[in-house]
């Protein structure tokens, strides 16, 4: 048995971690990890007052920039020191933080592919899925449904579910089936989110160049 729903309009976006509500955290790693100097300068960065910004590069440098009246002051400061003697475009700073607010993970990608646009050719984590209202209805109900089931979805926004299948397999091929059926799903095809009763874990998930998306195989 399955279900589908045609792509809508997203009305509201609900933000999921492995299809959880997020929990604000004190600080979440950037888009690149941070090494023990970097984080120690971003601790004592923390407590300064007045509008400040930090940058970090990804092979170990960074500038604090702090004490300005002026927030694009102080990260253009912040990325002009942070760059200085980096030769290689590829390894320029990103600015990671604003005034004590974490840049989103989209934003710091945003700079990133700004930086090296050969990212652009390659595949990119999705760590802040989001469903749609319709999308997170179906996935509560999918939950009650009777095993060998499926869920899936595109980046573009449609899904469908499949249950009572023969086999995990066959759960699978339904819910993929049916869901690139929609319209939407030609420009981004659809991909296993759920399979039985667990989740895929976001962090295994790349969208590929071609918004197909890798990583949702069971292990």
């Amino acid at each position: 048995m399955t279900t589908r729903m045609p792509y809508r309009p997203i009305m509201l976006s609900i933000c999921l971690t492995v299809l959880t509500f997020c929990q604000a955290q004190a600080f979440e790693p950037p888009a690149f990890p941070l090494n023990d100097a970097q984080l120690k300068a971003l601790e004592e960065y923390a407590v300064a007052k007045t509008e400040k910004a930090f940058a970090a590069g990804p092979e170990g440098q960074f500038s604090a920039q702090t004490g300005f009246t002026s927030a694009t002051i102080a990260a253009r400061e912040a990325l002009k020191a942070c760059d200085e003697g980096v030769s290689e475009a590829t390894k320029r700073c990103i600015l990671i933080d604003l005034n004590g607010a974490r840049l989103s993970n989209a934003m710091q990608m945003v700079q990133m592919l700004r930086v090296d646009p050969g990212l652009f050719e390659k595949p990119m984590k999705v760590p802040d899925l989001v469903l749609d209202v319709d999308a997170w209805r179906a996935r509560e109900g999918y939950i009650e449904k009777a095993e060998h089931k499926a869920f899936a979805i595109s980046l573009k926004g449609p899904w469908a579910r499949s249950w009572e299948g023969a086999t995990a397999e066959e759960a699978e091929k339904e819910a993929l089936d049916s869901c690139n059926r929609n319209e939407a799903a030609q420009k981004a095809p659809c991909f296993i989110l759920m399979r039985e009763g667990a989740s895929v874990p976001l962090e295994q998930l790349q969208a590929n160049p071609d918004l197909s998306v890798d990583g949702q195989k069971a292990k």
